[in-house]
């Protein structure tokens, strides 16, 4: 080639000059093909070469562009910087080839290079964070782009303190943050929960008029939801003049997060109305609150309308709604999901066993894992933990010891949700002390083990073990989450520790910044209502600061059977339980039984004709028969 070019020189000098207008003369002598025709042929070669690789890693053709890359050095082409940009991007995913190709920056001498030392950095931190540490801070005269890929670099490894602090280095040096250090540096400040690190960054944004881009708004609507201010997270949401769907998957999934099901139903329809379809994230988060809001009339529509959207092919979407009809208590219709499922993975298997064992069948929850089991699926520790599960409901002492072998034998005894299933199995079967030893060999204790063991001496009667149990954890380091304070609000109220029920009640929000929700509002009306202080107990409802549900009201109903009660408080508690369940026959059979005790006919005979005109009758009894496994 450099022959055949010098022959094209020599050519060149034997012909005569020749006269150009002012203006093409000047193009022409700022050519570099004039000043050095060697050059200029080299370099149009380069820029050719790494136009096609840039082509191919552009188009996801990652091996191809580096062989041909390879092609390009053994045909003598030397490449330049921006060629070895393109095929750092190439190797990324193969960590030989990434310290290989650092290896050869070095030797081109491009290691100095910023643009050269931010790729290598950003292909470093998939594989060896460490190196990229190195990298960074051997680089004299960081700019703007390096540190904020260092940012994003940090975040995606979860090195979210890490990041918060090297954006904060990044200014005290001087270094503006562009729209891409304050994009990278939001999900930090989201998944450490600080909120006000993440306010600063959004006044921040709105000073340097990042503000407007829709990506900044979409992650401070994630941070703000995260940090649980979820009032400020809508604010930013409805601030956003060009929402895409992101914007929308962001919200709804906050909403979901925050426990606000109903706003993210509104949101999904205030969605559809601005003419976005939902892909499959936003079906599934939609799916999830409906499955928390127990309306089951609802999710059936629902169901129908991700029929119409040509989702009943998607295995997510529909093992998320087998989940759903599996909460709502519809065995049938999440059984005749789970049926026409085809293929079936190892979530739909996992899922539809869940199901059984929640429900009033747990013995055909291993009728499906044998299934499983001949369609040659290997059982995962989701699994186990429902047939664990299963087994406590059935009483079926003797499976629940052939699963623990089979934990045992595959190697799974470290599985922290594994060893809570089975301290909890135990513990149900009265067997407290298998409960302990289980306990006792944990190597590592997590909030779930805790909590299991509390439970498992609650609900045993071992009230003052539960409490000193909750006590050795906290003198451990854990802090509790709402989950143990449940189990540790249970075991007073099953063992008629008020005092200390209170004192641990208030102490949640107070010392731990843990605010109390429906689960534990449930708990003290419990304690009241198992004591005979139903009056009192109707008198903390009517305070709570949350909307009492079905749970609470029916605790309540129980209490007033229990105890010499009012007629009137019974009629007010029964007519809410009958108001949010009208389903359930049980409060109509209890305030029949009431009245029939109080002599008052005429409304018992009301209430039997109000069940027939709703055609409901009284549930029968059923029992539970051990299956093999």
């Amino acid at each position: 080639m450099k022959l055949v070019v010098k022959n094209a020189y020599k050519l060149f000098t034997k012909f005569p000059k020749r006269n150009y207008s002012s203006r093409i003369s000047l193009n022409m002598r700022e050519s570099s093909f004039f000043l050095h025709p060697l050059k200029f042929a080299e370099k149009q070669n380069v820029r050719s070469w790494t136009s096609k690789i840039s082509s191919l890693v552009r188009e996801k053709q990652s091996i191809e562009a580096i062989y041909l890359f390879k092609t390009m050095l053994r045909n003598e082409h030397k490449p330049n910087y921006v060629t070895v940009l393109c095929i750092i991007r190439a190797v990324e995913k193969w960590e030989p080839m990434v310290k290989g190709i650092h290896g050869f920056t070095i030797k081109m001498g491009f290691e100095l290079e910023l643009p050269v030392v931010t790729a290598l950095v950003g292909v470093h931190s998939i594989w060896d964070m460490d190196t990229a540490w190195k990298l960074f801070d051997h680089t004299s005269g960081k700019d703007v782009i390096l540190w904020s890929a260092m940012v994003s670099a940090c975040v995606k490894n979860g090195e979210y303190v890490e990041a918060v602090e090297l954006f904060r280095k990044m200014l005290s040096f001087g270094v503006e943050p562009n729209y891409v250090s304050v994009v990278g540096i939001v999900p930090a400040c989201a998944n450490l929960g600080a909120l006000k690190v993440g306010k600063e960054i959004h006044a921040y944004s709105i000073k340097s008029l990042f503000i407007s881009h829709v990506n900044i708004q979409n992650s401070l609507v994630d941070m703000y939801a995260k940090c649980w201010s979820l009032k400020a997270s809508l604010t930013v949401f409805h601030g956003i003049e060009k929402k895409d769907l992101v914007s929308w998957r962001t919200m709804i999934h906050g909403c979901v997060e925050n426990d606000s099901f109903s706003e993210a139903l509104s949101l999904f329809s205030e969605m559809r109305y601005c003419c976005f379809e939902p892909d499959e994230s936003v079906i599934r988060e939609v799916i999830g609150a409906l499955s928390q809001l127990d309306e089951i009339k609802i999710g059936q529509c629902f169901h129908s309308l991700v029929l119409k959207q040509g989702y009943s092919r998607s295995v997510s979407v529909v093992t998320a709604l087998l989940h759903m009809y599996g909460g709502f208590g519809d065995i049938q219709s999440a059984r005749s999901l789970f049926d026409h499922l085809k293929p079936k993975d190892l979530i739909a298997w996992s899922t539809m066993i869940a199901a059984y064992a929640q429900s009033e069948l747990p013995s055909d929850a291993f009728h499906i894992y044998q299934q499983m089991r001949s369609a040659n699926e290997k059982p995962n520790e989701i699994i186990y933990v429902s047939l664990l599960r299963a087994c406590s409901s059935m009483a079926a002492e003797e499976i629940g010891e052939g699963i623990h072998a089979q934990v045992v034998k595959i190697g799974n005894t470290s599985n922290a949700f594994l060893i809570s299933s089975l301290i909890d199995m135990y513990c149900k079967f009265g067997r407290i002390s298998q409960g302990e030893a289980i306990f006792s060999e944990c190597p590592s204790k997590d909030l779930i083990c805790w909590s299991s063991m509390i439970n498992g001496y609650g609900i045993n009667g071992h009230g003052n073990e539960a409490l000193q149990c909750f006590l050795d954890m906290l003198n451990t380091g854990i802090k509790p989450n709402d989950v143990v304070f449940i189990s540790v609000l249970s075991a007073c109220s099953h063992c008629g520790l008020e005092y200390e029920a209170w004192n641990w009640f208030y102490a949640m929000e107070e010392r731990f910044s843990v605010t109390p929700k429906l689960a534990h509002y449930a708990c003290m009306v419990d304690m009241l209502s198992r004591q005979g202080n139903v009056e009192e107990a109707l008198e903390f409802v009517n305070n709570m600061p949350v909307e009492p549900d079905k749970r609470i009201w029916g605790t309540l109903l129980a209490g007033c059977r229990k105890t010499c009660i009012s007629i009137e408080i019974c009629e007010i508690v029964a007519k809410r339980l009958i108001a949010l369940d009208p389903e359930n026959t049980s409060s109509f059979v209890i305030l029949s039984n009431l009245y029939a005790e109080q002599g008052r006919w005429k409304e018992v005979e009301q209430l039997r004709q109000l069940m027939d005109e709703k055609n409901l009758k009284k549930d029968f009894g059923y029992s539970l028969i051990e299956t093999s496994l």
